[in-house]
């Protein structure tokens, strides 16, 4: 068992996915990190009795994706938390190294660290480098409102959501961000990066802590919206949500007054935030529409059927999948492009990764 983790909660949300709700049941299973899976599926998940441990809770509520996370603090009484989506992993040293920095210094108020994304082509486990833009705060400009200028369109920096927080602005930062329902996916992150940045500064570890699985497209449905109407510039820019847009300018803003600050600095701000980050939305995606690969990969994500994108990526040749965005590196390789860049990591926990991966793929396969 890896120990070390007792004062973690891992926050799971998921919804018909069995299959990786067992595998998250196997991995921490050999840990004492506190799990926390809310299942917002029709129907409850029957867990085998050999994958049950004391620190995993299953909790099935069958609301919404976005109240799960409002109301996810009163699981939490660790001194730490941190998200994580159900086909996905943390490696445990990765965490560890986040949770002895935020015992060291309690100026800041959590720590991401490197993140690889993994999937499996015929047979083979493969990783490739992620979110290597991601930008840390400043360390000589700490105030609140240096943060906010580090954060906010144009400029940016790293994603709030898969770090380890503490408890308290963790349950803060998810009950402002998750409590009202929008058309559109994508905000909730955005208003939870803005909750972390006037809370406090997070730091960017050099360790291999998130493991984002490319085994499935991100879900959009009816409580979570990420596809046609519910991509964020168009929702961001339709009349048919003026409501809401309103209402999610008008949160932003009790936001920034909660920092503290006056009507009109909160006004500029929020249009940073908002019309800002249309912008950099809707210009990211245009430089991304420029690169064929990316076309292609959007367009099999987006419209190909589940089964479709799942052959795709199980039977195409490797040389396809790199033509398609869908490429990757085998663990020894990926490891010496990591001790090349000084990123720390554990090689045995990332063989677990992959044996866990390998199992569920075979296991999907024969379904």
């Amino acid at each position: 068992m890896f120990r070390g983790l007792n004062d973690l909660t891992i926050i799971i949300p998921t919804v018909s996915r069995p299959l990786f709700v067992l595998r998250q049941f196997e991995y921490w299973g050999a840990t004492d990190a506190k799990v926390v899976i809310l299942d917002g599926a029709a129907s409850p998940i029957t867990i085998p009795t050999e994958l049950k441990r004391d620190n995993i809770r299953y909790v099935h509520s069958g609301n919404r994706f976005n109240e799960r996370l409002a109301t996810a603090g009163q699981f939490v009484s660790t001194k730490f938390c941190v998200l994580l989506t159900d086909d996905e992993f943390y490696l445990p040293s990765g965490l560890l190294a986040a949770i002895k920095r935020l015992e060291a210094d309690s100026s800041i108020i959590g720590c991401v660290g490197r993140c690889l994304f993994f999937f499996v082509d015929q047979g083979r486990f493969l990783l490739s480098n992620a979110y290597r833009e991601w930008r840390p705060f400043p360390t000589d400009k700490t105030s609140m409102m240096d943060r906010l200028d580090a954060d906010l369109p144009p400029n940016k920096t790293h994603k709030a959501q898969f770090a380890v927080i503490r408890s308290q602005a963790w349950i803060e930062m998810f009950e402002r961000s998750y409590s009202t329902f929008f058309s559109s996916g994508y905000t909730y992150e955005r208003l939870l990066n803005l909750t972390r940045t006037v809370l406090g500064r997070t730091e960017m570890l050099e360790e291999v802590m998130w493991m984002r699985s490319m085994e499935n497209p991100p879900i959009s449905s009816a409580n979570v919206p990420r596809r046609g109407t519910g991509e964020f510039v168009v929702w961001a820019t339709s009349a048919e949500f003026a409501t809401e847009i309103a209402q999610y300018r008008e949160i932003a803003k009790g936001i920034l007054r909660s920092g503290g600050l006056g009507e009109s600095e909160c006004r500029e701000l929020e249009e940073r935030f908002f019309v800002g980050g249309v912008l950099r939305q809707s210009n990211k995606q245009a430089k991304n529409a420029k690169s064929l690969s990316r076309r292609l990969e959007k367009f099999v994500l987006a419209n190909s059927p589940r089964q479709l994108r799942l052959w795709a990526k199980r039977h195409l040749p490797n040389r396809v999948l790199k033509f398609t965005g869908w490429q990757g590196h085998e663990i020894d390789k990926m490891c010496a492009i990591l001790e090349d860049l000084g990123t720390r990591f554990d090689y045995r926990e990332l063989e677990r990764v992959s044996e866990l991966s390998l199992e569920l793929d075979k296991r999907r396969r024969n379904v």
